[in-house]
């Protein structure tokens, strides 16, 4: 509020009391001059009294206009306040159910991991079995594969050792090799390499030309009866049909003559002078047939690849040779340098001591049963 005049008298001059009792009322003014400033002051009292009275009735008016405009805004605050009170329980409201949808959501999540790690370890669980099982399976597949392996590597060795056939020995080896081959398996590297070095080593060894040994000592068989003695032979007249006998069965001849004959032609000797006496045709008959037999003899050696039997038959024959047939005769000649070159031949069969395949494929099938089992 603004301040208002009013009248002042002397006795609330601001001047100081002192001053006006010293001064001297000798020259007094007159009554109309002093009624001027009491009359001023009325007047400036009164403006004041309605300055004021004024001043309170705008303030009153503006009151009066103003108080339900700020009654008003005060509903209109206390409402703004219900609703943000309102607004602020409904947010907090909503978050609640916002938190516990999050809780139901991550409690479903939870249990959503929980049923997926449980899966998943089913899942492992599964492909561990089924990794058990291809790997029994595989196991059992390369275990019948390697059985089939040993048993052509058995063959191979009884054709080697038993039968003496070389060339199917080759083949059994050669089959046991591809096998092993189509399985493509790194681990079985060792047995295939052990079988390429067994089947080096056999084609490296030469195995005899029994059909040429054969073919000789059958080609000198032939030629006994006509190989000439070293003594005068008689002329007997049963010549013809002893021979034709012999040629007729010459089998049941030779046994008739082995016990007969052998215990006195075994044992080699020099050249004794009855060597050169008249021979009987039964002693010249046995005589050839001995020489014949020993021939057949080391031929049978020869096929069975025996080389001591081969050797001792073909020494056996060329002392029959030598002291009881005419050596300077071309046909003796020619059967003697025959039967030196055939006892040059070797007819041993180059059987190794053993297969090097046999005993890594024992190794392999050891290591394949370890496997399998657990």
């Amino acid at each position: 509020m603004t301040d208002t005049p009013v009248a002042v008298t002397a006795s609330e001059s601001p001047l100081p009391n002192e001053t006006v009792k010293k001064e001297p009322i000798k020259n007094e003014m007159p009554k109309s001059e002093s009624s001027r400033p009491a009359k001023t002051g009325r007047a400036v009292a009164w403006f004041s009294l309605l300055l004021n009275i004024a001043l309170v009735g705008v303030i009153a008016a503006a009151v009066w206009w103003l108080w339900p405009q700020w009654t008003t805004v005060q509903q209109q605050q206390l409402q703004l306040q219900q609703q943000q009170q309102q607004q602020t329980e409904q947010g907090k409201l909503q978050l609640q159910q916002l938190t516990d949808q999050v809780q139901q959501q991550l409690a479903l999540v939870a249990d959503q991991q929980k049923q997926q790690q449980s899966l998943d370890l089913q899942q492992q669980q599964a492909l561990l079995q089924l990794q058990l099982e291809s790997k029994k399976q595989l196991s059992n597949g390369r275990t019948w594969q390697l059985w089939q392996i040993q048993q052509l590597l058995q063959l191979a060795g009884q054709k080697i050792w038993l039968e003496q056939d070389m060339p199917a020995a080759l083949r059994l080896l050669q089959g046991a090799e591809q096998q092993l081959a189509l399985l493509q398996d790194s681990s079985m590297q060792p047995l295939r390499q052990a079988i390429q070095t067994d089947l080096a080593e056999l084609q490296k060894n030469t195995v005899p030309d029994l059909a040429k040994i054969q073919l000789a000592l059958t080609s000198l068989r032939k030629t006994v009866n006509d190989l000439p003695l070293r003594q005068s032979e008689r002329v007997l007249d049963e010549t013809p049909v002893v021979a034709i006998a012999a040629e007729a069965d010459w089998q049941s001849t030779l046994i008739q003559h082995w016990n007969s004959f052998w215990s006195s032609l075994v044992h080699v000797r020099p050249t004794q002078p009855e060597d050169l006496s008249v021979l009987t045709a039964g002693q010249q008959l046995s005589l050839r047939n001995t020489l014949q037999q020993q021939l057949l003899l080391a031929e049978l050696a020869a096929m069975k690849y025996q080389p001591e039997l081969y050797q001792a038959a073909l020494q056996q024959a060329m002392d029959t040779l030598q002291r009881y047939f005419a050596a300077v005769d071309p046909q003796v000649s020619s059967a003697s340098e025959q039967l030196v070159q055939l006892a040059g031949l070797a007819v041993a069969f180059p059987a190794p001591a053993a297969l090097e395949s046999t005993a890594v494929l024992d190794q392999v099938m050891r290591q394949s049963m370890v496997e399998s089992s657990q």
